[in-house]
């Protein structure tokens, strides 16, 4: 059995001796992302407050999502010939998501923290998408995607937080 990194059925590309970079670019948003399914973790287990129940249970459905993008991105890395490195040595030296306090977080404040890594994600991610449109269309096409459920939850968010706590 060949190796998908030298496999002859590697999908084109437009500049074929981009491959590496490419997957380079989706590993970052990879790391990125599983980060901030991790933070999200950290903020559903610290979360207390009023608003406890439906931010604890928001905060698991954004978890599962940050997931599911991640899978992709890793997916679409893999599809180009590149193994893109998941393991939590890798992610915490490729995301600049910074940590989140190791005790009890009000909801507002989960809400806002999540809502400002969320934009720091996607415009990370906006970036990368933009870059990558020349060499692959295709993983341009998933980088939209996981910009626009980025910004679908940020939004949402940001609708959340009461305009006096900033």
């Amino acid at each position: 059995m060949s190796d998908v990194t030298t496999s002859s059925y590697l999908p084109p590309l437009a500049l074929p001796h981009e491959r590496q970079g490419l997957g380079r670019e989706l590993e970052a948003v990879l790391h990125e992302l599983v980060a901030l399914s991790l933070i999200g973790k950290q903020l559903h287990w610290a979360v207390i407050g009023p608003m406890f129940r439906p931010v604890h249970q928001q905060v698991d459905e954004l978890v599962d999502s940050w997931r599911e993008l991640a899978d992709q991105v890793a997916e679409r890395a893999v599809a180009l010939g590149y193994i893109p490195n998941g393991q939590p040595s890798a992610v915490a030296a490729g995301s600049q998501l910074a940590p989140v306090p190791h005790a009890s977080v009000e909801d507002h404040v989960v809400v806002r923290e999540l809502a400002r890594r969320i934009a720091d994600v996607s415009e990370r991610v906006r970036q990368r998408m933009e870059k990558i449109g020349d060499v692959d269309l295709v993983s341009q096409d998933i980088l939209v995607g996981v910009v626009r459920e980025l910004e679908k939850q940020q939004w949402m968010l940001r609708a959340q937080l009461d305009r006096r706590v900033g």
